[in-house]
């Protein structure tokens, strides 16, 4: 039986006409033979972060309205077999009914789009998609109005040197779902690693504007060994030789230029809980990138060993 068996889609309500997290689902649902379910949140208050009516400085919708409003966009998708169910929600918190929500419920994916942030939420990190990378309980696809390529091009970001087995858990989850996704589209699976080379640190740490010979030795060293691991990695998921990339520098310039590169349609990465005091930090490479990748971001969290992953 297929894991991904229900698939949640955060419709926007303020949006009108074809969405492209809907549009997403309704493709991913047909490749997986899973059903859809289309959920609004509606805000009580009017100083949550991210208030959704229909349209801004007019009475909220009805409940009438908005299943209407999910009723239309749930019928091309019924004319095509699947089963959709629609579904209102209300609260005070957009990103807390959502997350309670989904706790509460059985999907096994939320799809749900995205879109630039001010820079004020994005310093103080209150937008409703970080919330929702941070603490979403099953994978998240953030979709943007791009459409996926044919074929589609599947990137995961990995880290194949690290000496804690929860991160290379998660790594292994990551490449279960971008392999899953690629066989499931039909599209090509590719593979990356970013760092800051060692001997580039050692170079700025003794003051040199230019690396001398040996650092130079070093650095070559350093990329080879990253290849082989990243080789032994990936060594069950069949990627192609030429669909890895080792790329030099830091992940937010690597994935940006590799990803516009390859005209990635879907980039699979990982986040994992932190300290308080780091949510409050701009810093997060998964929150940064949602603002400057081209693409799609699928997110996957942390996950408990008994949860099924995608074959």
């Amino acid at each position: 039986m297929n894991p991904i068996n229900r698939i949640l889609v955060v419709v926007d309500p303020s949006v009108v006409g074809r969405q492209a997290a809907v549009d997403k689902a309704g493709l991913l649902a047909r490749r997986l033979d899973a059903s859809v379910e289309l959920l609004i949140c509606e805000i009580e208050s009017a100083l949550d972060d991210e208030v959704l009516t229909l349209h801004a400085h007019k009475t909220p919708p009805s409940n009438t309205q908005i299943l209407d409003l999910l009723d239309a966009l749930a019928a091309p998708m019924r004319g095509q077999g699947i089963a959709v169910t629609v579904r209102a929600i209300y609260g005070e918190s957009l990103h807390d009914s959502l997350l309670d929500y989904i706790r509460g419920s059985n999907v096994d994916l939320v799809v749900k789009d995205t879109h630039h942030h001010s820079f004020a939420k994005r310093t103080f990190l209150r937008n409703t998609d970080w919330h929702l990378m941070r603490s979403c309980p099953v994978p998240l696809l953030l979709t943007k109005k791009k459409e996926w390529g044919q074929p589609a091009v599947i990137m995961a970001a990995v880290d194949p040197i690290h000496a804690d087995e929860r991160v290379a858990a998660l790594d292994r989850d990551i490449l279960q779902w971008a392999a899953s996704l690629a066989g499931r589209l039909t599209g090509e699976l590719h593979v990356i690693h970013t760092f800051v080379p060692t001997a580039f640190a050692a170079a700025v740490v003794a003051g040199r504007q230019r690396m001398a010979p040996e650092y130079s030795e070093a650095l070559q060293v350093e990329n080879s060994y990253r290849f082989r691991q990243m080789e032994h990695l990936v060594s069950a998921y069949g990627v192609a030789q030429e669909h890895l990339h080792v790329e030099m520098g830091t992940p937010e310039d690597c994935l940006s230029e590799t990803v516009t590169q390859y005209s990635t349609d879907v980039l699979v990465m990982g986040t994992s809980s932190h300290g308080k005091w780091h949510r409050m930090l701009v810093g997060s490479t998964a929150a940064t990138l949602l603002e400057s990748m081209p693409c799609d971001i699928l997110i996957v969290g942390p996950f408990d060993d008994a949860q099924a992953i995608p074959c």
